[in-house]
C-alpha cells in the first residue's frame, strides 16, 4: 500500500526531479519539502538504513548528482520512494540527473534519459549565489510543472508558445527559483507566474532551439544538425563555447551560424594559425610543441570515447592535421609536421586511452623526440612525440578501432 499519494498528473517526461517531488509536497497538503523529506526518511529508516542516510532533507541536494559520494544510494532511495508513491519502477529515475561516466573533455557529465549533458550548462545553486531558473507563464497556464531544459543555461526561450522565458518576477524583480521558494506557479512575494505576460521571440532563434534540443537525428545543411544525437550537439556548443565564447550567455544563434560555414571556417583559422608559425618561433618545428603554434585545438576536441562514430569536429581536425602532414614532408629542415604532440594529445587524435598511447612508446610504435630514462613515466602534458609518426601511425588504422594496436600487457 502507499505511503503517498502521487499527484494526479503523472510525471511528465520533460519534467524535473524536483518539480515532481513538489507536486508530490502540494498533494500530500506538507508545508514544505522539509516536511516530506523528513517523513520519507522516518520510512525509509524501517525500509533501508543506507537509503534513508542518502535521501536529502534540503530540495537542493535532493538530485541524484549532488550526492557527494555514493550515489547509488541515493538512487535506491528513489527506488523506494517510487514504492511509497505507488509508481512504477524507474519512475523517478527517469526524472533524475544522473552522474555519467561520459567526460566532454575535462568537463563532467549527467545524465539523462539517454543524454549526457555537460554539468557546465546546467543552472544550480551555487554558493553564496542563487541562479534564476526561468519559467514559461503560458506553459505553467496549460499544466503546473517545471520543466527539464529550462535547467540548461542557455535555453532562454520557449519553443513551444515562441516566447522569452520568464527570469524575474514581474511584481518584486526577484529571480525566479522554484527550488530556492519551493514553489512551481508563484514567486515569494505571491504573484501568479502564469499571469505574467510574455514577449516573442525572433522565428529564426526558436527553429535553432528546437533542432538543437530535439532528440531525433536528421538530414541538416548545418554539421551541427546533420545526423548528430543530442549528446554530440551539447559536445559541439561546448567547444564553440570555451573556444569563442567563454561566458555561459553566449548567443546561439552565433553558434549556428559558425557550424553552418563548417569545416571552412575552421580551417581558415588554422591555416591562419600555421601560416604564421615561423614568424611565432622561438626553436626549430622538432623543438616546438604543437600547442605552442595551434593552442588546444587537439586537447578541446570532442571526445571519441564510446561514441558510434566520431565527432565531426574531431573528423575536421583530423583531417586537416592529415592534410597537413602529407603536404609536409619529411625533409632535413623540420615542418610544421615535426611538430611535439603530448601523450594526451596523441591519446586524443588516436581515439585511445593515455595507458594505450604509453604501451605504444613501451613497444617502440611511438618514438619520443629526446630520450628517457628507463622505466620514467613521460609527462602526460608535455610535448614528446612527433605530429608526423602519431598521424601516419592512425592513418595506417584507417577507421577501424578494433584493428588498432594493442600490445599483450
Amino acid at each position: 500500500m502507499a505511503f503517498l499519494f502521487s499527484p494526479k498528473a503523472r510525471a511528465f517526461s520533460d519534467e524535473s526531479l524536483e518539480s515532481y517531488l513538489l507536486r508530490v509536497v502540494s498533494e500530500n497538503f506538507f508545508d514544505s519539502y522539509e516536511g516530506l523529506s523528513l517523513a520519507i526518511r522516518e520510512e525509509l529508516h524501517e525500509l533501508d538504513f543506507e537509503a534513508h542516510g542518502a535521501f536529502p532533507i534540503d530540495l537542493k541536494r535532493l538530485n541524484v548528482y549532488h550526492a557527494k559520494h555514493n550515489s547509488h544510494f541515493r538512487v535506491r532511495a528513489l527506488g523506494l520512494l517510487e514504492t511509497l508513491l505507488d509508481l512504477p519502477r524507474y519512475e523517478l529515475q527517469k526524472l533524475a540527473l544522473l552522474k555519467s561516466d561520459f567526460k566532454f573533455n575535462s568537463f563532467a557529465a549527467l545524465y539523462n534519459n539517454g543524454v549526457d549533458i555537460p554539468l557546465r550548462f546546467i543552472r544550480h545553486h551555487a554558493e553564496g549565489a542563487v541562479n534564476s531558473i526561468p519559467v514559461c507563464p503560458q506553459c505553467l497556464a496549460e499544466e503546473a510543472y517545471i520543466k527539464q531544459s529550462w535547467h540548461i543555461k542557455w535555453v532562454n526561450a520557449c519553443t513551444k508558445h515562441q516566447c522569452v522565458l520568464l527570469h524575474n518576477c514581474p511584481e518584486c524583480c526577484a529571480q525566479i527559483n522554484y527550488i530556492e521558494n519551493e514553489s512551481i506557479t508563484h514567486c515569494l512575494c505571491g504573484f501568479e507566474l502564469s499571469s505574467a505576460s510574455t514577449s516573442p521571440v525572433n522565428t529564426l532563434s526558436i527553429e535553432h532551439l528546437n533542432k538543437l534540443l530535439d532528440k531525433s537525428e536528421r538530414n541538416d545543411s548545418n554539421s551541427l544538425f546533420n545526423n548528430t544525437t543530442l549528446t554530440e550537439r551539447f559536445a559541439a556548443i561546448l567547444w564553440y563555447q570555451e573556444r569563442y565564447s567563454q561566458t555561459d550567455n553566449f548567443c546561439l544563434v552565433d553558434a549556428v551560424d559558425y557550424f553552418s560555414k563548417w569545416p571552412a571556417v575552421f580551417y581558415k583559422e588554422l591555416d591562419e594559425l600555421n601560416k604564421n608559425a615561423e614568424m611565432k618561433l622561438i626553436d626549430l618545428f622538432n623543438k616546438t610543441e604543437f600547442k605552442f603554434i595551434f593552442g588546444d585545438a587537439i586537447l578541446s576536441c570532442p571526445s571519441t570515447q564510446m561514441q558510434r562514430e566520431l565527432h565531426f569536429i574531431y573528423r575536421a581536425l583530423l583531417d586537416y592535421l592529415v592534410t597537413l602532414v602529407e603536404s609536409n614532408p619529411k625533409t632535413k629542415k623540420p615542418n610544421a609536421a615535426d611538430l611535439l604532440v603530448s601523450v594526451l594529445e596523441a591519446a586524443t587524435l588516436l581515439g585511445t586511452s593515455v595507458e594505450q598511447v604509453y604501451r605504444l612508446y613501451q613497444d617502440g610504435i611511438l618514438q619520443t623526440a629526446s630520450r628517457h630514462k628507463m622505466n620514467q613515466r613521460i609527462n602526460p602534458y608535455k610535448g614528446v612525440f612527433f605530429l608526423r609518426h602519431v598521424i601516419e601511425y592512425k592513418t595506417s588504422f584507417g577507421n577501424d578501432k578494433a584493428r588498432m594496436y594493442l600490445s599483450a600487457w
